[in-house]
């Protein structure tokens, strides 16, 4: 028995035209080529290269990790830096964030992170384990668990000695080893490889939890970046801490002329005895380095 033959219905049409003008105007636009087009996974770093970029937003921290594969984003600053870090994630062709790094409940690193959770694909948020009597009750506390559970896939405990990966970085978590009486202890301590290349990051983490994570002989705490601790605090970034770590660059996140006089004399005056490079954001805005997996490279400062 022969066939019955459809009818060829104005639906049908109209599918067809927007299929062949998509094709044609990707052709127009991205040449026969098109396997490079940005996925929601894209962004516009360089295949085969890691780029760190210390995001100034005043008195707080925000640092971008990103390959060509995976983006990381530790911290955000207050809640009016918000619009501003969307803006540049934006720019970066950024649609997706494999892992959100806070570091601890404070406003000046997760302010903002309840707005990037509503307006980007957050697949992982990695957070300290807060004991409960340091469980802060500011409403920007709670506008950040809620937009969590709203909108982020999965979240995970800071447990120390645990490893992640992210394309081809890996996340090493380094702290907090212990519960502590103090919310800056017990940032999240971290180490980010990507090849023979690392960077630590290292929140609010004061001398107590560095000497606590030192303890752990399991740990090699080396990097060729670090993050100088509590925006240069003297309250961190003791000399045996700096001394494990043995960065090439450092980099301290502050505001212009903030009440709190970060960075502090005595910490500036030990990374210069120890020959360590330092940049800071209130002086040069966001710092940037590239990584091509096997050594670091100041890329930008910007005002």
């Amino acid at each position: 028995m022969a066939k019955r033959k459809g009818k060829f219905n104005t639906t049908s049409l109209v599918l067809i035209i927007i299929l062949v003008f998509a094709l044609f105007f990707t052709k127009i636009f991205f040449g026969d080529d098109i396997s490079d087009l940005t996925g929601l996974n894209g962004n516009s770093v360089q295949e085969g290269k890691m780029l760190v970029e210390f995001i100034d937003v005043g008195q707080g921290d925000c640092t971008l990790v990103t390959t060509s594969d995976a983006t990381i984003l530790i911290d955000g600053g207050e809640a009016g830096e918000s619009q501003g870090l969307i803006n540049y994630l934006k720019n970066k062709e950024i649609q997706q964030i494999d892992c959100c790094i806070a570091t601890h409940p404070h406003s000046d690193h997760i302010g903002s992170l309840s707005y990037i959770f509503e307006e980007f694909d957050v697949l992982n948020v990695i957070m300290p384990d807060i004991p409960n009597s340091l469980i802060p009750t500011t409403a920007t506390y709670e506008r950040f668990l809620t937009s969590i559970s709203e909108n982020v896939s999965n979240v995970i405990p800071a447990d120390a000695g645990d490893t992640y990966s992210y394309g081809e970085m890996t996340v090493e978590i380094f702290g907090p080893v212990k519960d502590y009486d103090d919310l800056n202890n017990m940032s999240v301590v971290c180490r980010i490889n990507y090849g023979d290349t690392s960077v630590m990051l290292t929140g609010d983490a004061e001398a107590a939890a560095e000497s606590d994570i030192l303890s752990q002989k399991k740990f090699g705490c080396d990097a060729d970046i670090l993050k100088v601790g509590h925006h240069g605090s003297k309250t961190s970034n003791s000399e045996s801490w700096l001394k494990a770590v043995n960065p090439q660059f450092a980099v301290i996140s502050c505001g212009i002329d903030n009440d709190y006089g970060h960075p502090h004399k005595q910490v500036t005056k030990r990374l210069d005895k120890m020959g360590i490079d330092y940049y800071r954001t209130d002086v040069l805005g966001t710092i940037s380095f590239e990584s091509d997996g096997n050594n670091f490279k100041l890329i930008e400062e910007s005002n």
